[in-house]
């Protein structure tokens, strides 16, 4: 996949406020790239394949039913203030685990999710006392992905 350097910019300020669970900025950032439906799906779909490369590598592979099930209500309950439903990151999971693509998603609102799960999933796989923070991270995943497709 090649990543279109001005949306990644864009996702990293989505992903930062998420991080930091700043809701105004968050908002605000997501507002940004809702602004053009192209460049909507083109964050939604680099989200998505970040959000697919952390989690099989923290779990050396697809997470099984039983992790899914775990992880969707420890990242719901972790992420209150951006209010995603534990069936919301349940199913956001399970398509990323399957391979499988989501319903469309037509609106920045409707993306809030795949962007939470992402910013939650490279905050805690990050290693910040070994001076790997969460944004490190980003660029290796993102270089991973670069190079697989």
């Amino acid at each position: 996949m090649r990543i279109d350097d001005e949306v990644e910019v864009l996702v990293r300020a989505v992903l930062d406020a998420a991080v930091h669970r700043d809701a105004d900025r968050f908002d605000s950032a997501l507002d940004a790239l809702g602004s053009s439906q192209e460049r909507l799906t083109k964050a939604v779909e680099l989200t998505l394949a970040v959000n697919a490369a952390v989690l099989f590598e923290v779990h050396d592979g697809p997470p099984s039913h039983q992790q899914v099930n775990a992880l969707a209500r420890d990242i719901s309950h972790q992420e209150q203030w951006a209010e995603v439903s534990v069936q919301n990151v349940h199913a956001l999971l399970i398509a990323v685990t399957a391979g499988k693509p989501l319903p469309l998603l037509t609106n920045a609102a409707g993306a809030t999710a795949v962007f939470v799960v992402a910013a939650n999933l490279l905050a805690t796989a990050s290693q910040p006392d070994q001076g790997e923070w969460w944004f490190n991270y980003l660029d290796k995943v993102e270089a991973a992905i670069e190079t697989a497709g």
